[in-house]
């Protein structure tokens, strides 16, 4: 056997004309450099041995800070990580552009229920199409509150409230985890003016997380694509987080659909139903307040329309053609466009995120006007006048954003 080495070292001429790969594996070595490290784990990464793909990525992308295709590879794997397919994604993401400027219908069970596109329903219909949240990730998202009473009184004990988005939250989330992983790895990679610049996000902002390697050599394209890609699943689990509602596990989780659905229900023919629809009014102001926080970056709301715009800046660095685009950028204009209308003196991204809320709450808004109407056609109907402070409130808080919809006689 040694005999064997000897002549096989001879012949390579010292190591000259033989690869260092066939003399590590004559000595039972693995090369360690980075291109090696980079290889074996792309061929770990293709034949689906994600955990190994990832250590040997690592591996590679801790040689030096031209890493960028290192960091390129685990955006992609931690993608799968989180239970992705990239093709999927994809053909999912030119399949809803190419519906959205046909007259076509989708047959899809996702489809929204209305003709009209949205950003909320495209994220909606998408997160349908590509994800499936466990039980567990739904407990991590958010928190049941028992102390709205003014609910209570209408059959409403608790109420689902998404958490703020932090590190903690993203390890207990488990494709939040993965995707936060690839984030952080492609961060410096990014590029700063076109697409950074306008995120809210944190990690964006931090040097030690993203220090910034947009200088060194590296495939600038796969780096923003795959850096879109897990933004838009991080908006999509993000955009349902803010959506949960109903019965899972024997758990109920409510919220704002099962919320309006209750209200709707209240018996408002004397004052004492007039004094529930308001004490519950009240609370659901409270409620949509926390549920949409549009003013705050951490909120799941805000970090939905952060990543739509992710999404967006990033496709347009890579030189992605609008045949895949498309559906976000369209929504995302119409949403710029709706912010620029609202009053106020909010930033344009909170009234971006503002809008977005609008398309979500829309017909619940459009659902709470129609009871406060029936109960209160007028302020001097029996218990109007007492409760309109309440009820007006309820109705503001929940049609923030809403583009258009008849405010009730009691609350002009």
């Amino acid at each position: 056997m040694r005999r064997t080495g000897l002549v096989l070292l001879l012949s390579c001429g010292w190591l000259n004309s033989c690869g260092s790969a066939n003399v590590n594996r004559l000595f039972g070595m693995e090369d360690e450099s980075y291109s090696s490290l980079l290889q074996r784990a792309q061929f770990a990464y293709d034949d689906g041995e994600f955990s190994r793909a990832a250590e040997l990525a690592n591996k590679a992308y801790g040689r030096a800070e031209n890493n960028g295709d290192a960091g390129v590879l685990l955006g992609n794997i931690h993608l799968s990580q989180a239970g992705i397919d990239i093709f999927q994604l994809v053909g999912k993401l030119s399949t809803l552009s190419s519906s959205s400027t046909s007259s076509g219908s989708s047959t899809s069970k996702c489809k929204s229920s209305s003709d009209a596109r949205s950003a909320s329903s495209v994220l909606t219909e998408m997160s349908c199409l590509l994800l499936s949240l466990s039980d567990a990730d739904k407990d991590a998202l958010g928190s049941t509150v028992t102390s709205y009473n003014g609910l209570k009184a209408i059959g409403v004990p608790s109420v689902y409230i998404p958490n703020e988005v932090n590190d903690d939250l993203r390890s207990k989330v488990g494709v939040l985890g993965a995707l936060d992983k690839g984030i952080r790895a492609l961060c410096p990679f990014i590029d700063r003016t076109k697409v950074l610049a306008s995120s809210i996000d944190e990690r964006h902002k931090n040097a030690d997380i993203c220090p910034d390697r947009t200088k060194t050599s590296f495939s600038s394209p796969k780096a923003h694509i795959a850096f879109a890609l897990l933004h838009l699943v991080e908006a999509l689990v993000f955009q349902q987080g803010v959506l949960i509602d109903g019965v899972s596990s024997g758990e109920t989780r409510t919220g704002v659909q099962t919320i309006s659905t209750k209200m709707s229900s209240v018996n408002t023919g004397s004052v004492q139903g007039v004094a529930n629809l308001a004490l519950a009014a009240a609370d659901f102001a409270n409620v949509i307040g926390k549920i949409f926080d549009t003013g705050n970056s951490k909120s799941q709301i805000a970090l939905a329309l952060n990543g739509l715009i992710m999404v967006s800046k990033s496709f347009e660095a890579a030189g992605v053609p609008s045949s895949v685009t498309s559906v976000i950028t369209t929504q995302l204009t119409n949403l710029q466009k709706t912010a620029a209308n609202l009053p106020g003196t909010g930033n344009s991204t909170t009234k971006q995120t503002q809008v977005l809320s609008g398309q979500i709450n829309q017909a619940y808004a459009a659902s709470l006007a129609q009871k406060i109407e029936q109960a209160c056609p007028t302020a001097a109907t029996a218990g109007c006048s007492d409760n309109k402070a309440s009820l007006c409130a309820g109705f503001t808080s929940i049609s923030q954003g809403v583009s258009s919809i008849s405010t009730p006689t009691l609350c002009k």
